[in-house]
């Protein structure tokens, strides 16, 4: 992150650039998501954090909440369905969704392709989450660590992932409503 000067600007936060082409802080999980920071703490005086986010086709996280933060993803590449209790949607390239802290949550991809998305986190801390899965080598059986990484964030793991099931009836409604005319309902 390149990070400039003006006289403009409060002189205790500078102007932050983060080119496309900067390598930024990269995290890999085993199981094949990939984190950059784009925007961290020390950029934005901790008030959020931006990634960029690569997922493998066919992936989503188990069902969570955040205590801290807010989060709101920006869909670029691929399909995604994302479920709460109350609303399910179907999400493609230019969708954006806002993810209240305390709200459960997930999101699955869809379809062949692995999916990319911006995501950004207010205030800052979750970005360590990845940070800590790759430092501490973890697998995805390591189902005890990584609910320990996720308590360390302020994140608590709720329930399993997306079932296939549950991903073609989101879709299945959400084509359903679409072709009746209607945005998505709450379920």
């Amino acid at each position: 992150m390149q990070q400039v000067r003006s006289a403009k600007t409060d002189p205790s936060r500078p102007v932050s650039i983060d080119r496309a082409a900067s390598s930024g802080l990269v995290s890999r999980t085993s199981w094949g998501e990939e984190s950059r920071v784009r925007v961290g703490p020390a950029d934005s005086g901790g008030q959020l954090t931006i990634l960029d986010y690569h997922a493998p086709a066919s992936f989503g996280p188990p069902r969570h909440l955040h205590h801290r933060e807010d989060e709101v993803f920006e869909l670029i590449e691929g399909q995604a369905v994302v479920w709460t209790p109350n609303l399910s949607l179907v999400l493609g390239p230019g969708d954006l969704v806002l993810l209240p802290k305390l709200g459960p949550h997930t999101w699955r991809a869809y379809g062949p392709k692995s999916i990319r998305f911006t995501v950004t986190f207010t205030p800052s801390g979750f970005e360590r989450f990845f940070q800590d899965i790759e430092r501490r080598r973890l697998l995805a059986a390591d189902v005890a660590e990584l609910r320990a990484v996720a308590a360390d964030v302020g994140m608590d793991i709720l329930g399993p992932p997306l079932s296939d099931e549950e991903v073609r009836q989101i879709i299945a409604k959400a084509v359903s409503q679409e072709k009746r005319g209607r945005d998505y309902e709450p379920h």
